[in-house]
């Protein structure tokens, strides 16, 4: 893992990590992706849109696929691969840099129910600027190689930063932060065939 604290902004620091799952943890996401019945094919069909952010009329604010993981599983996590691995984000070495990136990291440690989103941008999905309901926000960006796309870029659109879009790059901050994601481009004969862009949404909360 390449550990990168983003605390140029000192209102709206995050936390960045690249080549945050090896090789091993990967595959096993990608068997989970592309490889199952429960998962790799529903990217294929309708998509769930239930929890996408919406605006003061109520119209949602994304375009995009997106599955609820606790939901396809039945709150069964130990068949997830995704599950199974996603435990390094709360793992000693991730808090302890998370810590040097911002206060916030107290209300962090102190969460204990979180949830799991996988989304799928292909061409034309996005995300407008928006908050996310919960404390704290984890996104992990996927793709298969070579690159198909451009866009997809995370925005924080307080401070400005714009963080690239690179395959297994970690982004971990405080919900409250308004964010958006960019168009997603691509050529039309890789379009509609897993060739985009994943993100794996982990939200964390705290529930009495």
């Amino acid at each position: 893992m390449i550990i990168r604290p983003c605390v140029d902004d000192k209102v709206f620091p995050f936390l960045m990590i690249d080549n945050f799952y090896n090789e091993e943890e990967q595959e096993l996401i990608w068997d989970e992706l592309c490889g199952t019945e429960k998962l790799g094919k529903l990217f294929l069909k309708t998509p769930d849109h239930a929890g996408v952010a919406t605006d003061n009329e109520g119209n949602e604010l994304a375009e995009l696929r997106r599955y609820g993981l606790d939901e396809i599983y039945n709150g069964n996590r130990d068949e997830s691969s995704i599950f199974k691995v996603y435990s390094k984000i709360t793992s000693k070495e991730v808090i302890d840099a998370y810590v040097e990136t911002t206060p916030s990291w107290r209300t962090f440690v102190s969460t204990n129910n979180d949830c799991t989103i996988v989304n799928y941008y292909d061409h034309g999905h996005h995300y407008k600027e928006h908050t996310d309901v919960f404390m704290h926000s984890c996104l992990i960006f996927f793709y298969l190689q070579p690159k198909k796309f451009t866009g997809g870029d995370l925005v924080f659109t307080q401070s400005g930063a714009t963080v690239e879009c690179l395959h297994n790059r970690m982004i971990l901050f405080p919900s409250y932060y308004l964010h958006k994601v960019t168009e997603i481009e691509m050529n039309e004969e890789d379009r509609n065939k897993g060739l985009g862009r994943y993100s794996f949404a982990h939200f964390y909360t705290y529930n009495n």
